[in-house]
């Protein structure tokens, strides 16, 4: 029998998105801010192409900064305009890599799914760091979760090589499994899941209790 799909369903896991994303400002921090200089001539050059570099980092970081007052202020639409501004006019950067998950946000809290699709998979095909691509994967798949599309979820898992991701993609497989009423089969994605945290943590924690209550449906 297929069951309710449980569209408030909590994943705790998730909250090591936050953690990466934290781990990637600091290795990129310095490089959106400073940015590379590569081949160019002479000690002028250089300094000159420092000084663009840093003043292209300062407007990236102003639009940054007016997204996130934007989005704190809850005026959804200077939001963005302000990633778009930063998608169009520093495409390529940390910055619009961000502001690409922030339209994607913005889209799902408008009930545009369709939209925040779009928004993810344009980072995916333009961002060069691989933990940006496997963090708008994941927020794919939970897109995917809330439609009921284990599948998707299952493709997803294995775009790319998905070390410190696979815990998330495997957990939200488990979620749409039970959805579905295939309780084996989210038993095995939520075993599989709990090889990647900690299995004492918040995560570890909920993720065990998902896989025993998909026992007790087996009882029932």
């Amino acid at each position: 029998m297929k069951r309710e799909r449980p569209e408030t369903q909590l994943h705790v896991a998730h909250d090591d998105e936050t953690e990466k994303l934290r781990e990637w400002w600091k290795r990129n921090g310095t490089g959106i801010i400073a940015g590379v200089v590569i081949g160019i001539g002479g000690v002028g050059g250089i300094q000159g192409w420092r000084m663009y570099e840093d003043s292209q980092a300062g407007k990236a970081s102003v639009l940054y900064q007016e997204m996130l007052g934007a989005v704190a202020a809850e005026r959804s639409e200077a939001a963005s305009a302000a990633a778009e501004a930063l998608t169009s006019k520093h495409s390529g950067s940390g910055y619009a890599d961000l502001a690409q998950l922030m339209l994607a946000r913005l889209a799902l809290e408008e009930g545009d799914a369709a939209k925040a699709k779009i928004a993810l998979n344009e980072l995916i095909a333009s961002t060069s760091d691989s933990v940006m691509r496997q963090v708008a994967r994941v927020r794919l798949a939970v897109i995917a979760l809330k439609e009921g599309d284990p599948e998707e979820i299952r493709k997803l898992s294995r775009a790319e090589a998905s070390d410190g991701f696979s815990s998330h993609f495997q957990e939200l497989l488990g979620d749409a499994l039970v959805a579905n009423g295939d309780l084996e089969g989210a038993r095995q994605a939520y075993q599989e899941a709990l090889k990647g945290v900690t299995a004492d943590s918040q995560a570890g924690r909920l993720i065990t209790a998902k896989m025993n209550m998909t026992r007790k449906g087996d009882d029932g």
